[in-house]
């Protein structure tokens, strides 16, 4: 376990290469100078260099797959929340609309129906008026 420990932070840290290995039999010079590995401790290093990175690739997908389901949920709720603010908007200015129309016809109900009378009684009181103040200046 501390071999396969070992051996993943060398390859780790030496991506690019993988180095040599020669299979020898027994009692047989090895081609060139480093640590000499039976089948079964090359098999592990070739083979976990494949699972690691397969694992990491899943890693990341699914890292990525669960920002992007975070992403979505958030910005649906945002949208939601859009809409509901428009819905709630739309029924104030309905409601203000209706409340002004309500006051339009209250008012146009309780306005005299001669205008033209309330207009020349106006002016004829401005005009006496007038009159009366100007005879007693005098």
């Amino acid at each position: 376990m501390l071999l396969k420990f070992f051996l993943m932070f060398t390859l780790t840290a030496n991506a690019e290469d993988i180095g040599q290995f020669a299979i020898l039999g027994e009692q047989a010079q090895a081609p060139f100078e480093g640590v000499l590995f039976d089948k079964t401790a090359t098999a592990v290093i070739l083979t976990d260099k494949g699972t690691t990175a397969g694992a990491c690739e899943i890693r990341v997908q699914y890292e990525l797959n669960k920002q992007d389901v975070e992403f979505t949920l958030e910005r649906d709720n945002w949208n939601i929340r859009y809409t509901a603010l428009q819905d709630e908007y739309k029924l104030v200015m309905e409601k203000k609309d209706l409340e002004i129309d309500q006051l339009k016809d209250s008012l146009q109900k309780h306005s005299p129906q001669n205008k033209w009378v309330w207009y020349t009684a106006g002016i004829a009181s401005g005009i006496a008026g007038t009159v009366v103040i100007a005879n007693q200046i005098k």
